[in-house]
């Protein structure tokens, strides 16, 4: 019995396809790259790097969630949501979880509690710098941050966040998030962020300028 054959044809197609792909991977292992693929940032690798000495705003860094890291802050949403969260826990968070809106990863050296996928965002404003929520969006130490308005509503889910109108001073060894994509998931939904989840540093290596804003999906701003 004759076994079938692939063609030569069908065999370069697939290694121009695939080899690219595995040289940008084994480039990525050794360089320390991580992919990011939500639209809070432009799609693509990312290298990380040492954790900032100094951090100032504009850096920008990977970050565990703040899952139960929650300062006395204002929230705004469903009240259900809201009161059944548990004690101690960020009621932004808890309802990402809940609703699976979040990656998750294995545990290693860059996991997170819960098993989540660290966030790649922007230092927006450091320890005893102020922050205002406003319907054009978040205003950090007096400019208005782009794209940032809050979005309320989500294909008609409500979304907890920061009260509109709120005024902060970021507490001493804390830091606002912020990600310019539609939709970006920020610190104005779940509040300052503490130093301590901040894994390392992060510069693109090869990413898709443009793409954190392919996010399409039905949003509701007040």
């Amino acid at each position: 019995m004759r076994l079938p054959t692939i063609s030569t044809l069908a065999i370069g197609v697939v290694a121009a396809v695939t080899l690219p792909f595995a040289a940008i991977f084994s480039v990525g292992r050794v360089e320390h790259w991580s992919l990011n693929v939500t639209t809070c940032m432009p799609i693509g690798f990312y290298q990380r790097g040492s954790k900032p000495a100094h951090l100032k705003d504009g850096d920008m860094v990977y970050l565990c969630p703040p899952v139960r890291e929650s300062l006395p802050v204002s929230f705004a949403g469903p009240a259900s949501m809201l009161k059944s969260t548990p004690v101690g826990d960020n009621p932004a968070m808890y309802e990402a979880i809940t609703g699976r809106w979040l990656d998750f990863a294995p545990q290693g050296k860059w996991a997170c509690a819960d098993h989540l996928m660290p966030f790649a965002k922007i230092v927006a404003a450091t320890g005893g710098q102020t922050v205002e929520i406003t319907k054009a969006g978040v205003v950090a130490n007096g400019h208005l941050l782009p794209n940032s308005r809050v979005v309320t509503k989500v294909d008609g889910i409500p979304v907890i966040h920061l009260a509109i109108g709120a005024q902060l001073t970021i507490p001493k060894g804390y830091f606002w998030d912020y990600a310019s994509g539609t939709f970006a998931y920020t610190s104005a939904y779940y509040g300052p962020v503490s130093v301590r989840n901040i894994l390392g540093s992060l510069r693109p290596a090869l990413v898709i300028p443009g793409s954190q804003y392919w996010y399409t999906d039905k949003t509701q701003t007040q």
